[in-house]
């Protein structure tokens, strides 16, 4: 498979958009407009959320985007557009999409499998041989127009969901996954590290999975915004220890989810899993880590890694799930920022640490910043 975008036609128009260079060079500039390819459908931009990968990439790299080596399997190498959480509108058709997609409201996961190796045939198309990702191996969705294929995309017209909110459907996603990799059952102890961009996410997942979760973050905010999300308790990083979080579940956790990436956050982890129990590490660490293998032989432990997701299983469910808190997720992602900001006051904060809201939105055809608009409304008759 190859999805090389270095020779799309225009569509006989320019589009803003934010294009990666290199670290610390994002431009915002004018481009060509695209045109969809076979099985794939024009996007105008609603929202895109920023992530963390997004931030190191642009602080720390380009380390996975294809700016100085071209991608084999898409073909890209150079400056690329940005951006891999996104929902819009359906404003044009490529050859072989049926008409009755032309102006649905969709949000899109940016996965791209081949349908044909032996992983996507035993039902893991994020583990495909030739995966792509937009807005990771090819050009993304931080510009008013973007190419995406239909296989990646769901509508949410049916849900009332604006963009602001179809917009979270992709890391809710990844939180799905990890939590359906983890086999969390209906009351079962749950402890989380990190409430961050995914951590959030999962919190809400595994208690809506049935699971009991006690959340650990360093940050007071985060853990009020965990208990809101359904948290039956928190702790602070700084003073927590396998006793206390062991006596709060009333038991030992059945599983444990690192998702802050930090090495004693993991130490921890393992230290309070039990025997029998279930470590999903999320977080990505930075280093090495050792790991004692006959203690997990003898104590049966099991370490289960989680990868991106499966669109046919997770991503519609994380729709959904969004879609389901009535309240909106105002107190996740507040402010929907232009593309102007997204360098020195998006991504390089994000990258530090001092992002003060744990998803940050960017509305590519605004001027300014504005809050988000997540509330579901009444469906749309399609």
């Amino acid at each position: 498979m190859n999805v090389d975008d270095s020779d799309r036609t225009p569509a006989g128009t320019t589009m803003r958009a934010a294009v990666l260079y290199g670290a610390g060079d994002l431009r915002i500039e004018d481009r060509p407009r695209p045109s969809p390819r076979p099985g794939e459908v024009l996007l105008e931009v609603g929202t895109v959320g920023l992530c963390g990968t997004d931030a190191s990439e642009y602080t720390n790299g380009p380390r996975m985007f294809p700016v100085h080596e071209r991608h084999p399997v898409s073909g890209h190498q150079g400056p690329m557009i940005i951006g891999h959480e996104f929902a819009g509108r359906v404003v044009a058709l490529g050859p072989d999409v049926g008409p009755e997609w032309l102006g649905r409201d969709v949000a899109s996961c940016g996965a791209i499998s081949c349908t044909g190796c032996w992983q996507c045939q035993r039902g893991r198309p994020n583990l495909c041989t030739s995966y792509v990702a937009v807005g990771l191996h090819r050009d993304g969705a931080l510009a008013e127009y973007v190419t995406t294929p239909l296989q990646n995309c769901s509508p949410v017209d049916t849900l009332g969901m604006p963009p602001d909110a179809a917009a979270l459907g992709q890391p809710m996603s990844i939180a799905v996954h990890a939590c359906s990799r983890a086999r969390v059952q209906d009351g079962e102890r749950v402890l989380i590290f990190g409430v961050g961009g995914i951590g959030a996410f999962l919190v809400y997942a595994v208690s809506a999975a049935g699971g009991r979760v006690i959340a650990v973050d360093a940050s007071a905010d985060r853990l009020a915004l965990a208990a809101r999300l359904g948290a039956l308790a928190t702790f602070a990083a700084q003073t927590a220890n396998a006793e206390a979080l062991v006596s709060a579940l009333d038991g030992p956790p059945e599983v444990v989810f690192e998702a802050s990436g930090r090495p004693e956050a993991l130490a921890l982890a393992l230290r309070v899993l039990p025997p029998g129990g279930r470590l999903v590490p999320v977080g990505l660490q930075s280093h090495a880590v050792e790991l004692d293998l006959r203690q997990l032989t003898l104590s049966e432990l099991e370490l289960i890694g989680t990868m991106a997701m499966v669109r046919e299983h997770d991503f519609d469910r994380a729709l959904k799930l969004v879609a389901g808190r009535r309240a909106g997720w105002g107190d996740v992602a507040p402010t929907v920022v232009p593309l102007e900001e997204l360098a020195a006051g998006g991504l390089k904060t994000i990258a530090d640490g001092k992002a003060e809201a744990v998803k940050l939105l960017v509305d590519p055809r605004t001027t300014t910043s504005r809050p988000s608009r997540t509330r579901t409304t009444e469906p749309t008759a399609v």
